[in-house]
């Protein structure tokens, strides 16, 4: 560095970094200008920026129609919640299991583990549909939490697993010494010092299932619509209300943005400790 100044190499990556911020945050921007503006203000060519064409009005009239928005935010809510709860409460144990006990078939565990990943939606589209039907589990939170559950709970393993797997082993051989038996070591001692990784996956967990698109459209009808169904109703056969429609998508990124906010601290540690030791 150079003194009384920064040098061309702190230059260039303040710019790089100045220009990937802003390739990130152009479409956040966009989506809020657009629920600003007004339909034939934001459908012409191009679109008119002039002041009198913003306004409030999507905004309004999307709270209008707030029984389909309420219950498909509440929906999302309980949906992804619920995978995120459960998929902690099950990949957690089973992310140490696979890092530090000697367990039979662990590889093959962890191989069938991501081979469930590699398979698209659309694949398992007819037979999940199917099963679901037997079940009684169309239109219904709880057929949506199992579905979620099947691509959440392997991301959740994997994940930790890869965070378990750097920590000390010193720790863990000074409590067993001490006479504590695994599900203590687990609850006393791993979980404590894992909770920047935890709250990281947990947020990820929860923007899957919050954001998630397909498998609503197939598995529900109209009592279990999430707020991505909600929003695509604002596209009709004849007319999209583009404003409404941002607007409403506006509103729907405001708990993530929000989650993301309050948790950041826990968000950055998490990923920065699991490039580390994982």
């Amino acid at each position: 560095m150079r003194k009384g100044g920064l040098s061309p190499e702190s230059w260039l990556v303040g710019l790089g970094l100045t220009l990937f911020s802003f390739w990130t945050m152009a479409p956040i921007i966009w989506l809020v200008l657009s629920s600003l503006m007004l339909q034939n203000a934001l459908t012409s060519t191009p679109p008119d920026f002039a002041f009198n064409a913003f306004t409030v009005t999507n905004y309004v009239q999307v709270l209008d129609s707030a029984v389909a928005l309420g219950r498909g935010f509440a929906n999302s809510l309980i949906v992804a919640f619920s995978t995120t709860l459960i998929a902690l409460a099950i990949g957690a144990p089973a992310a140490y299991a696979l890092a530090r006990l000697r367990l039979p078939g662990a590889g093959p565990i962890l191989l069938f583990v991501l081979a469930t990943q590699m398979f698209p939606g659309i694949v398992i589209a007819i037979p999940l549909f199917i099963a679901m039907s037997r079940m009684g589990l169309i239109d219904s939170r709880i057929g949506l939490i199992i579905t979620y559950l099947s691509f959440n709970l392997p991301i959740v393993i994997w994940v930790l697993r890869g965070f378990f797997l750097g920590i000390p082993p010193s720790l863990e051989k000074a409590a067993a010494v001490d006479g504590a038996t695994v599900s203590q070591i687990f609850r006393l001692i791993v979980l404590p010092i894992s909770l920047p990784p935890l709250f990281a996956t947990a947020v990820f967990s929860f923007i899957e299932a919050w954001n998630e698109f397909f498998f609503a459209l197939i598995l529900t009808r109209q009592n279990a619509q999430t707020i991505p169904l909600v929003i695509s109703q604002f596209a009709g056969q004849y007319q999209t209300v583009f404003g409404q429609m941002m607007a409403a998508s506006a509103m729907a990124i405001a708990p993530v943005v929000v989650l993301a906010v309050l948790f950041r601290k826990y968000l950055m540690r998490g990923f920065s400790e699991g490039m580390t030791k994982g």
